[in-house]
């Protein structure tokens, strides 16, 4: 079963605002804002992979402890035009779609929210690069806060994930209850 969602997007920001993790400078750049149950801003580089086995476009910005993460699944490619944002599990097994996550450090906990409604508009240029708005809902991962997010990203060269991007295992066991990785 495919599981790159919202665990995934959540751990990787978590590791990614480690301090030594930081995205590399370059021309693409993020810049996202947020209202709701919390307020604030952020604009910091970003960067585009590509996963050609899992048809999953990563598109990430982070600055110091707070981070985004937008997941898009096109049907081939990635291609100009709306995705729906879904909540990142039923994103993943819905394509077109996308799904969103974003946390930050607060006085005393790490917010972290994630997308269950909205639409992120992708344009891509004649020589490949990416841009885009996203305007979104989303929702606290662990209480009933709620927020407002829109973003606009520019100039982002998608890149092959040599890291991340493996096969989709698909085999399940013959009986049924699938693999319980216990050896």
């Amino acid at each position: 079963m495919r599981f790159t969602s919202l665990a995934f997007l959540l751990t990787w920001l978590g590791q990614a605002c480690e301090p030594g993790n930081q995205l590399p400078d370059g021309p693409g750049e993020m810049t996202v804002q947020w209202t709701g149950s919390v307020d604030g801003s952020m604009t910091a580089p970003a960067s585009a992979t590509w996963c050609e086995v899992q048809r999953l476009l990563e598109i990430r910005s982070i600055r110091g402890d707070t981070g985004i993460a937008l997941a898009l699944y096109p049907t081939r490619k990635p291609t100009a035009g709306s995705y729906p944002i879904l909540e990142p599990a039923r994103a993943e097994s819905l394509p077109p779609a996308a799904g969103v996550a974003v946390r930050w450090l607060a006085r005393n906990v790490v917010q972290g929210f994630r997308g269950d409604s909205g639409r992120l508009q992708l344009e891509r240029s004649s020589s490949g690069k990416l841009s885009g708005q996203l305007q979104a809902r989303a929702r606290s991962v662990v209480d009933t806060q709620r927020i407002r997010l829109t973003a606009d990203f520019r100039n982002l060269t998608p890149r092959p994930d040599t890291l991340n991007c493996t096969p989709v295992d698909t085999t399940e066991d013959a009986g049924g209850a699938g693999d319980t990785m216990v050896d």
